[in-house]
């Protein structure tokens, strides 16, 4: 079983297939095996011959759970991407985001563009460059809210009882979940994703209630393109079609 250190901490980390190398970064609560490795995505990777390299972030899977909460945020998760790359010896991979994986691509894209070739932020919206409502400094407290809670919130809407679900369902240490969602994700701006040159596509649901619709965010990106799919933040992530779509365009581009 893979893993690396960074700042102290054991990350651990998987890699399956050949080709061209992508980076997947997962959402909150959850890990690479959950989000991508049970639904289908080391398959579709794969098959355009990429490829794939899950890293379980900081706090979640088989990685190290520090419960400070100045050990999470954008930046640090992105740190431990950065040393995954030079771990590997990578030479511009992809990257795929999904959910707050999305912030960490994108904080990435803007701040080490010479690092990665190009990426997918998937389940995601305009709030990531700072367009209400959906912006991580209202969603994070929600989540740490139902962190927080002793018992199922069985008074709570589907789509936030869903994260203390995921808790639960993968054996997560709570107070280190609980101390990432309490940490720092800035939102970006439109100005500084118009800056990004990376060839980027925004995958959004058309029902997602977590973290809304990119439009906006999709045209602010340098090279950006937008698709919107039947579904909600979670069913993206078993949708056999945004995985095939992912693929083929970060094989397109990793080709380049």
């Amino acid at each position: 079983m893979p893993y690396l250190e960074n700042n102290g901490l054991r990350l651990h980390y998987e890699a399956h297939g050949e080709g061209e190398p992508v980076i997947l970064l997962h959402g909150a609560t959850v890990n690479f095996e959950l989000n991508y490795g049970a639904c289908g995505w080391i398959e579709k990777l794969t098959a355009e011959g990429l490829q794939v390299i899950g890293l379980d972030f900081r706090g979640h899977g088989k990685s190290e759970k520090p419960h400070d909460v100045a050990a999470y945020g954008t930046a640090q998760l992105a740190s431990d991407v950065l040393a995954l790359v030079d771990h590997l010896n990578l030479d511009r991979p992809a990257l795929i985001g999904y959910s707050i994986g999305t912030a960490v691509a994108l904080h990435l894209l803007e701040n080490a563009p010479a690092r990665f070739c190009a990426g997918a932020l998937v389940a995601t919206g305009d709030g990531l460059v700072g367009v209400p409502p959906f912006t991580f400094d209202v969603v994070a407290p929600a989540l740490a809210r139902v962190l927080a809670r002793a018992e199922f919130p069985s008074d709570l809407p589907s789509h936030v009882s869903a994260y203390w679900t995921f808790v639960e369902r993968t054996g997560g240490d709570r107070e280190a979940l609980l101390a990432f969602s309490q940490a720092s994700y800035p939102s970006s701006t439109l100005e500084r994703a118009e800056a990004v040159e990376h060839p980027v596509i925004v995958v959004s649901g058309d029902k997602d209630l977590v973290l809304g619709r990119g439009p906006k965010l999709a045209e602010a990106l340098g090279n950006g393109t937008y698709l919107e799919v039947a579904g909600d933040h979670f069913s993206l992530a078993i949708d056999a079609k945004v995985q095939i779509a992912v693929a083929r365009f970060i094989a397109g581009a990793a080709e380049k």
